[in-house]
This record gives C-alpha cells, sequence and structure tokens, in this order.
C-alpha cells in the first residue's frame, strides 16, 4: 500500500468529516505577518509618458536619455520676435528704426536698482508712444503689463509727467483703490527706454462693443460703466487733472474683481489744468468743441486776421468725452464719426443745434474752402445770430 503524505491526510480527514478544503500545493493559507506587503512593495509598475508628451514638452529629457552630455541652453533657442519691424538699427541694434525696443519671447526686463526681473510672454499692444508687453514676475507670480517708451526724448519726458500724474493720483487721492484709476506698480530705465509697470487688466470697452457687434451693451451695464467713469473723472477733477484722451479704447474691464469693473487708463496726455500744453488733443470722435475750435481770438477781431493767443482748457473737455462714449456704449456707434475736423463741427451742429450763447464763438476760415478753422479765446457776448449764421453758411450749406 503507498504511503500518504501528511497533505494528502490532511485531505481524506476533511472529507471524512464532511469538509473540503484547496490543495495546498495551489493555495496557501493567508498570514496577516506582512510578507504579502513586502511582496507588493517589491512590485513596481513603470508607466511610459505618451510618445507625444516625450516629444514635445519633455523633449529634453528625451534628448538625455539618447545622450546623457546633452545639455539644454535657452539663449540658443530660435527667437521670436515681438516687435515689427525686428531689424536692429538703432542704439547699438536694440530698437528698430521707429525706435522701439525690439522684443522677443521671454526677453528681460530688469529694474537694475531693485534686481526685478520683468520676462516678456506677449505684445498687448502699440502706438505712438511705444510698445505695451504682457510680463510674468517671478517673484509675485502673476501677471503685469509693461508700457516701454520709445528711446526719444519728447516721449521719455512725457512719459515721466504720466508717472507723476498716476503716482499722486494713486498714493495722495485714491490710496484704497476705488475711484477705478489704473495703478502703477513700478518704474525703470532699461536699454534707454523708460519702462512704466501697470496692474493687467482686460478687454477695452471698445473691443467689448465690437464682441457684441456693434449693437450696443444693455441700459444696466451702460448705467454701471457709467457711474464707475463719472468716479474716476471726479477723481481727475480734484485733482486738478485733465485726461485729455478718454475714449473705449482708453477704458478697460478689470475681471479680477465680481462684478466686472472698469478703470481708466494711458494718462501719456494728460496734464495739470494750471499747466495746459498741447492744442491737438483728444481723439477726434472724442473731441470737445474747445478744443476742436483751435485758436482763439478776442470778440472783436476781423474774421480775415489770425492771432492766435493763448488757449486753456479745463477738465470740462473729458466730460464731452464722457458724454460721447455713454452714447456709444448704449448705441453701438460712435455719436460724432467726424472724418475730419469739418466733418465733426457738422455734425455737432446737426445733432445738438446751433452753438449756444455761451460756447459760440468768431470763426476764422484760412482758406477759401472751409477746410481750415479756428476760434478766438473769448466767449462772445453779442452777435449770436450773426455768428451761428455764419457757421451755417460756412459748414451746413444753409443761405443767410
Amino acid at each position: 500500500m503507498d504511503e500518504v503524505g501528511p497533505n494528502e491526510s490532511q485531505e481524506l480527514e476533511d472529507e471524512s468529516l464532511g469538509r473540503w478544503q484547496p490543495s495546498q500545493l495551489a493555495f496557501g493559507v493567508y498570514s496577516a505577518d506582512g510578507n504579502s506587503v513586502k511582496k507588493s512593495q517589491a512590485l513596481r509598475v513603470v508607466v511610459r509618458k505618451p510618445l507625444v508628451a516625450r516629444l514635445t514638452k519633455d523633449i529634453v529629457e528625451t534628448y538625455q536619455i539618447c545622450n546623457p552630455q546633452f545639455k539644454y541652453s535657452e539663449e540658443l533657442n530660435p527667437k521670436r520676435y515681438l516687435t515689427s519691424p525686428s531689424i536692429g538699427v538703432l542704439n547699438d541694434g536694440l530698437d528698430n528704426v521707429n525706435s522701439d525696443l525690439i522684443l522677443a519671447v521671454n526677453y528681460a526686463l530688469v529694474n537694475l536698482e531693485t534686481e526685478k526681473r520683468y520676462i516678456v510672454k506677449d505684445v498687448l499692444g502699440h502706438g505712438t508712444f511705444g510698445q505695451v508687453a504682457k510680463c510674468w514676475v517671478a517673484d509675485t507670480n502673476s501677471f503685469v503689463a509693461v508700457k516701454i517708451i520709445k528711446n526719444q526724448p519728447a516721449y521719455y519726458q512725457q512719459a515721466l509727467v504720466e508717472v507723476s500724474i498716476l503716482t499722486t493720483l494713486n498714493k495722495k487721492y485714491d490710496p484704497e483703490d476705488k475711484h477705478h484709476i489704473v495703478r502703477i506698480y513700478d518704474y525703470f530705465v532699461c536699454q534707454r527706454h523708460l519702462c512704466i509697470c501697470f496692474e493687467l487688466l482686460d478687454t477695452n470697452l471698445y473691443e467689448l462693443i465690437k464682441i457684441n457687434h456693434f449693437r450696443g451693451l444693455s441700459l444696466s451695464i451702460v448705467q454701471l460703466f457709467s457711474k464707475q467713469i463719472l468716479r474716476g473723472l471726479a477723481l481727475l477733477k480734484d485733482a486738478g487733472i485733465i485726461h485729455c484722451d478718454l475714449k473705449p479704447e482708453n477704458i478697460l474691464l478689470c475681471t479680477s474683481v465680481k462684478p466686472a469693473e472698469i478703470k481708466i487708463i494711458d494718462f501719456g496726455s494728460a496734464c495739470m489744468e494750471n499747466h495746459t500744453v498741447y492744442s491737438y488733443i483728444q481723439s477726434r470722435y472724442y473731441r470737445s468743441p474747445e478744443v476742436l475750435l483751435g485758436y482763439q481770438y478776442p470778440s472783436n477781431t476781423n474774421y480775415n486776421i489770425i492771432q492766435p493767443l493763448a488757449f486753456k482748457y479745463t477738465t470740462a473737455i473729458d466730460m464731452w468725452s464722457f458724454g460721447c462714449i455713454v452714447a456709444e456704449l448704449f448705441l453701438g456707434l460712435p455719436l460724432f464719426p467726424g472724418a475730419s475736423e469739418f466733418d465733426l463741427l457738422r455734425r455737432m451742429i446737426q445733432i445738438l443745434g446751433f452753438l449756444s450763447q455761451a460756447l459760440a464763438r468768431v470763426i476764422a476760415v484760412s482758406k477759401s474752402d472751409g477746410s481750415a478753422i479756428s476760434t478766438s479765446a473769448s466767449l462772445i457776448q453779442t452777435g449770436n445770430k450773426e455768428i451761428n449764421m455764419f457757421l451755417l453758411r460756412k459748414f451746413v450749406g444753409g443761405t443767410s
């Protein structure tokens, strides 16, 4: 008779008792001594990254696997220029022919005094003053807008005025940021260009109207924005500052707060009310009558003689621009889309009627076709009817 092993005898004993147990050859008794945990820890699952990831964002690691001696340097990257034209002509090749600093992606604007670095990521816009770049600040882990002024003395000096005005508004008149004026964070000179750092804002009101297919905004939104613009203008009046270029493009949304707010930007043309410098100010669609009519004359001046006097304007010109902006927000189109100053004055008279006694001016036409006009500095006290008929004949085509 064959011998019975211990496992088989155990099985026979279990069968005699009516119990079935699996064979010890295939199954083992579970024990909580930690051996199974150690075995599971010994097992490792290797997950391979997708091929697309290895060949794009992880391409450097892929190259280093193929060649351990491979080293990557951002300085050797092909530059993606953001400034056009991007050919260096001025300032030792750093500026283009327009005196703009040639910017590329990841170009570093450095404040040498504080050693703060602003890494350029994109260009938000450009104009006669220079360009505005979207920059990353690693110290604060945030984006900012940096206005880079052209490398020309006139723009540099005017930009310093902008810095002075905004610093005064932010620190003295609006330290708690409640009057919808853009915040200035820093300013410095980099590569002979004055750089001004602002808070990063969103879309301007013109783009908002454009997104709405020029159909105008709802009355509730127009009221909301109008109140906020008025708070900013009230602050400017208290400070005796004239913006001089108020328009939808210079009013930006601030979406970082809820509900959305607006902020007034671009004080590059601003001046103090007691120190008006320029006579050619304000964008045409939003230009006030007193600025539009230009040179000034005394009330008794002959129409054919041009004798320009000192021209003074006040914060009232910003209120005219404000009225034009509110109308455009509601209508979706400019209220006075004049193709020229002549056309602009004609549209004003068509919509608002003849100049009132308070706004009447003596107008001298320097050309027979009426293409160039200028006016007097003093208000007309008498002869309002005669002046209105003169305007009618020259600009509307009426008869006396």
